[in-house]
């Protein structure tokens, strides 16, 4: 071990302090029960330093049907030419909109039939408290995962 490995002091209490302090700080900015999901003791960190955002109506995905991704923005790792519509493309992609879209982004490049069928593979790799939410709201996925 080098020796200023040994002068590393961390204040523990002060980061508990501090995720309090985010989460009272993003009180009114957030929807109720994104703000309640992200209270939950599983909630990684990283979400609170880009809370996550969800549609009002699942209706409002309109993103592509078969997957395709062309209309989609070049920010989000869309699937490789020829591979279209291969699942796991799909489900990344979908993962990562969710946990890093905007609203927008999701009624943009999500489509809410490709969400519902790939549930349980999307579930899966995105944090609880994410795929909380989604259930919440959308009573129609919770059932997949079983």
């Amino acid at each position: 071990m080098a020796q200023h490995d040994a002068d590393i002091d961390i204040d523990f209490d002060g980061a508990a302090a501090t995720r309090s302090e985010i989460l009272q700080a993003l009180q009114g900015q957030l929807d109720d029960d994104v703000l309640q999901a992200l209270q939950q003791p599983d909630a990684p960190d990283w979400l609170l330093a880009q809370p996550f955002q969800v549609v009002e109506r699942l209706d409002e995905l309109q993103g592509p049907a078969d997957g395709a991704g062309a209309d989609l923005s070049a920010r989000w790792s869309t699937p490789a030419p020829g591979r279209d519509g291969e699942q796991a493309d799909r489900v990344h992609l979908y993962r990562q909109v969710l946990m890093h879209g905007t609203a927008d982004d999701q009624r943009t490049a999500l489509a809410a039939g490709q969400l519902v069928a790939l549930w349980s593979a999307i579930r899966s790799g995105v944090p609880a408290a994410i795929a909380q939410v989604w259930e919440q709201r959308f009573p129609e996925l919770e059932p997949i995962r079983r």
